[in-house]
């Protein structure tokens, strides 16, 4: 299909340069003529022998092109509205995994090709800061000059970039340097009520600043659980975490105003503060006293990722919405329980999360992407969950299949069902999505350790070996897609790997309180070399996808981790034979008996093995 589009102005015609090998026809002066025309709505209509195409604001242009060669194809009209002034993606740039610039247009291509409006890359101190040095110091931090030019890319397609920061806990890595001692608290909250934690501040909201053109900034303030419990208390003694929070809260409000900024902030530390540590609450409301003191203007960012109930969601939505603030909701993307994500069940929430949000006219959504524990997790293995997103903020109702599906290959040039099997490598028998948690036996069995078996009662015996094996074909299958083979492949390594290593402990342990020598001599002699072997393999493609889509900085804790595990493996063989040529006279590890790791009883195990989520 070739097409001529015309009406654009300078800014467009530079994003859609950008992004004509991901829209599904040719862009060329003779071809059918498209003209594009700022409107009230999204809509696409035929006229004298072309089409013409609205659109509100320019995130939605380039989601209706990239709808337009289907459109077309089926009829040539259509329009409908979004039902959200804000839909953005937040990216986890703090848990080692940073995006190269690389995969941050790429990002950015995608977010505009569904339509997103913004983008928040959480850093908590992986950005430059200026007099600081020791702030990101070896975490990949970008330069000023790096956000700057993902702002200009981002701001092309009409996507807003808003920095999204910590001013106050989550900077245990900033924290730890002595360079930094002064503004310490506790080891990852900053000491409130110093002025050189608000100078400190104020420098990182004037690095925001001049980098960012966005008007908006997240600045944090979630999970400081130990408020005022460290050096704060030696300082001026014992005050109630609630009274810090409010007064630190005023002083980083008063500062972004100075920067000319309007603030938002995670909103749980107000409910843990009135319901004794939780945040979910089914009964219960804020004090109106606390809520009368929480500056005028500041955004409350309602974050949930976990409720399945319905019941507490809608309170939970109902409480926020007393407070006399704007208020956005974050769901979440899951990607942060190991090497893959859990698209199904993020959708399992986000569809009754949405609809109560819709029911209550919640119309700021924002979807994470955390990274916890490593970032092990592809950036883009969470392109389903976010595509569902984008689609109920631009549908009536629940988006069916065909939509879904359509709607990936338009984006992605893959289908939806194919993208998630990302999820492939903790989908074995007796995990799913409707168990209500996530569930990632492709970590905890990866790095169970083969003498101490602490997880060896949190698996299915008798088919993880062949569940890890079918999960590994279905991966590798989709190795030779051009734009995410790659990462289907490392998973694809990883479950053969597991295929191998799973039941390793306990077999190793039969072999050995059975006194079955010619099984010892096998799996020291053999097996493990070959698990070492699948394990250099699974290496090397976790290496090849980080390399590809994030900084360097941060895969030394993977080479950390799977080093050791390559390691203990050979350690375990050679125990083995050591204990085979009587060099030992027992293997002490084999001795002890197996317990659950979370306590629980081999009874209650044995319906449901795979219980235990550890990232």
């Amino acid at each position: 299909m070739k097409l001529n589009i015309i009406g654009l102005n300078e800014k467009q015609a530079l994003a859609l340069v950008e992004l004509q090998d991901q829209l599904g026809f040719e862009i060329c002066i003779d071809g059918t003529e498209v003209e594009v025309k700022c409107a009230d709505s999204v809509s696409v209509a035929k006229k004298d022998g072309g089409y013409h195409v609205t659109y509100s604001r320019d995130c939605e242009l380039f989601r209706v092109l990239s709808e337009l060669s289907g459109i077309i194809s089926d009829g040539g009209h259509k329009s409908y509205r979004s039902n959200l002034r804000m839909l953005c993606y937040m990216a986890d740039m703090s848990r080692n995994a940073v995006y190269n610039m690389q995969s941050a247009k790429r990002m950015i291509r995608y977010l505009a090709l569904m339509g997103y409006d913004s983008l928040m890359l959480y850093t908590e101190d992986t950005y430059e800061l200026r007099d600081y040095p020791y702030f990101g110091h070896m975490r990949g931090r970008f330069s000023e000059e790096e956000l700057r030019e993902i702002d200009d890319y981002a701001d092309l397609f009409g996507i807003e970039v808003i920095p999204c920061i910590q001013t106050l806990a989550h900077l245990a890595t900033a924290l730890r340097w002595n360079a930094m001692s002064k503004l310490r608290d506790t080891g990852d909250i900053l000491l409130a009520g110093s002025e050189e934690t608000y100078g400190f501040i104020d420098a990182c909201l004037k690095t925001c600043k001049r980098v960012f053109r966005s008007g908006r900034i997240n600045i944090g303030m979630d999970e400081a659980h130990s408020l005022g419990l460290g050096r704060y208390l030696g300082k001026n003694g014992y005050r109630p975490a609630t009274q810090i929070m409010l007064e630190h809260l005023d002083r980083v409000v008063k500062l972004c105003h100075e920067n000319g900024y309007h603030p938002m902030m995670w909103s749980d530390m107000f409910f843990r503060m009135a319901f004794g540590g939780a945040y979910r609450v089914r009964e219960g409301e804020i004090s109106p006293k606390v809520i009368a003191q929480v500056p005028e203007g500041l955004t409350l960012i309602y974050w949930d990722y976990y409720s399945m109930d319905e019941q507490i969601f809608s309170h939970m939505v109902d409480c926020h919405l007393r407070f006399k603030n704007p208020v956005a909701f974050a769901g979440g993307a899951w990607k942060w329980s190991g090497f893959a994500p859990h698209n199904r069940l993020s959708l399992r929430s986000t569809e009754m999360q949405l609809d109560v949000c819709e029911r209550y006219g919640l119309d700021n959504v924002i979807v994470t992407g955390w990274g916890d524990d490593g970032g092990e997790a592809s950036q883009f293995s969470i392109l389903p969950t976010m595509l569902y997103f984008a689609e109920r903020a631009y549908s009536e109702g629940h988006p069916d299949d065909a939509v879904l599906e359509k709607r990936s290959r338009e984006c992605f040039g893959l289908g939806y069902e194919e993208l998630l099997t990302f999820d492939a490598p903790n989908e074995l028998t007796g995990i799913t999505a409707e168990l209500g948690s996530p569930k990632n036996p492709s970590r905890y069995l990866l790095y169970n350790d083969p003498l101490e078996g602490l997880f060896d009662l949190h698996m299915d015996r008798e088919k993880v070996s062949e569940d890890f094996m079918k999960s590994a074909q279905r991966l590798l299958l989709l190795g030779d897609d051009e734009n995410f083979g790659y990462a289907f492949t490392t998973l694809g390594e990883l479950c053969l790997l597991l295929s191998y290593k799973a039941t390793l402990s306990l077999d190793l342990r039969d072999a050995y309180r059975s006194g079955d020598r010619v099984e010892l001599a096998y799996i020291a002699q053999s097996r493990i070399p070959d698990i070492v072997e699948q394990l250099d393999i699974f290496i090397e493609a976790f290496r090849n996808q980080w390399y590809r889509e994030n900084r360097t900085f941060g895969f030394s804790v993977e080479e950390l981790r799977l080093g050791g595990l390559r390691e203990r493996l050979l350690s375990t063989a050679s125990r083995v034979q050591g204990y085979l040529d009587g060099e030992y006279s027992k293997i002490e590890e084999l001795e002890q008996p197996l317990l659950s790791f979370d306590g629980k009883s081999e009874e209650q195990l044995r319906e449901m093995p795979y219980v235990c989520h550890q990232n």
